[in-house]
């Protein structure tokens, strides 16, 4: 008997993988795949990247010019028909501080009586490649605390008479704010420095931040209106909040990053200080001023209020531009994107362009003294 051995040879008759020449092609097809997509996607990261940029900087654009607007539609309401309000001159007076950039040490000339609605302070902002900017200080009545009766009138201070409250709300007054009192024709401009809402007397003491109270002054002060006809009469007087606002670029708190300003009065009742501006556009490196006068004789548009213009060889030429005769605006703001775009290196820039008329200025209440 013969016995039979079967062996089992498990071994495959063939190879069952990747030759390492396939392996090689798959992986340079999928490099190259991917490669492209990631390609794609980093187009489409810099293109949405480039997208918010631009997004950012025209909404910041937008909201700059319409803030700007709405204060210039209100310019010049509420004041006396010429258009301006008497300020502290004579002997024993000083200068009055004008709000601007940091750095700046604005104020009015010697010998001039009133404040107008308009001050333009043509290029003397700051320099940004290469191109001077422009101030313009604007004022305008707060409607909400408009000819207020008085109960008395002293020589630094006035008592409110019943009615606004004078602690809380729209007619909240605080140190700090404007008041134009006014008798008949005459007008002062003072600053709140101290109010007793209990006595409803709002005080206006010497040392203000604007350099508005000088009781000592030879005349356009609160005791110079006091002494008119009729002499400390309450019921004569009355007191309307002013709103001072100035606009400027500020490249000094960020040099790399300049922002449209925009600053109502001074902030503060007692420190003058010119970095109290509220920012209102991010990146903002460009702000420009024109005017339309209307004076009677060549009423010449796009005046730049240079010194010449108020000279009679500017603009008006025969006669000098005066602030008090300008009835519309035109500005124009330039914003940038905050980063350059990856693909230029280059940072996105836009320019923005409104011309308002302001009918506090061009409209005049023939009933109104």
């Amino acid at each position: 008997m013969s016995t039979r051995r079967t062996s089992l040879d498990t071994r495959p008759t063939s190879s069952g993988g990747y030759s390492l020449v396939e392996l090689m092609i798959a992986m340079g097809l999928l490099t190259v795949i991917m490669g492209a997509t990631m390609g794609g996607l980093a187009d489409v990261m810099r293109a949405n990247k480039m997208v918010l940029e631009m997004t950012s900087m025209n909404n910041a654009l937008r909201s700059g010019i319409d803030l700007i607007v709405r204060d210039l539609l209100q310019v010049g309401s509420g004041l006396p028909s010429g258009h301006d309000i008497t300020i502290p001159s004579g002997a024993g007076s000083v200068g009055i501080r004008i709000p601007g950039p940091p750095g700046t040490t604005f104020t009015t000339v010697a010998g001039e009586e009133s404040l107008p609605a308009v001050i333009p302070r043509p290029g003397l902002g700051p320099t940004i490649n290469g191109m001077a900017t422009d101030v313009l200080t604007v004022l305008m009545a707060d409607n909400t605390f408009l000819n207020v009766t008085l109960s008395a009138v002293a020589s630094t201070s006035v008592d409110i008479a019943a009615g606004p409250n004078i602690a809380t709300g729209p007619d909240r007054v605080t140190p700090g704010q404007l008041m134009m009192i006014t008798k008949g024709s005459q007008t002062t401009l003072v600053q709140v420095t101290a109010v007793d809402t209990a006595s409803r007397r709002l005080t206006f003491s010497d040392g203000d931040s604007l350099n508005l109270n000088q009781s000592t002054a030879a005349s356009g002060n609160l005791p110079a209106l006091n002494a008119a006809t009729p002499v400390n009469t309450a019921s004569a007087t009355n007191i309307t909040r002013i709103r001072m606002v100035t606009y400027y670029i500020d490249a000094t708190i960020d040099a790399a990053h300049p922002r449209l300003a925009r600053r109502v009065n001074n902030g503060s009742a007692t420190v003058f200080d010119n970095t109290a501006g509220t920012a209102i556009a991010m990146d903002a490196e460009n702000l420009q001023f024109t005017f339309d006068i209307n004076n009677g004789l060549s009423n010449p548009g796009g005046v730049e209020m240079v010194a010449a213009d108020l000279t009679t060889t500017g603009a008006c030429s025969p006669v000098a531009c005066a602030p008090t005769q300008v009835r519309k605006v035109s500005v124009a703001l330039t914003t940038r994107s905050r980063d350059a775009a990856s693909t230029t290196s280059r940072v996105l820039r836009n320019t923005l362009q409104s011309q308002v008329s302001l009918r506090g200025m061009a409209f005049v209440d023939r009933y109104r003294g």
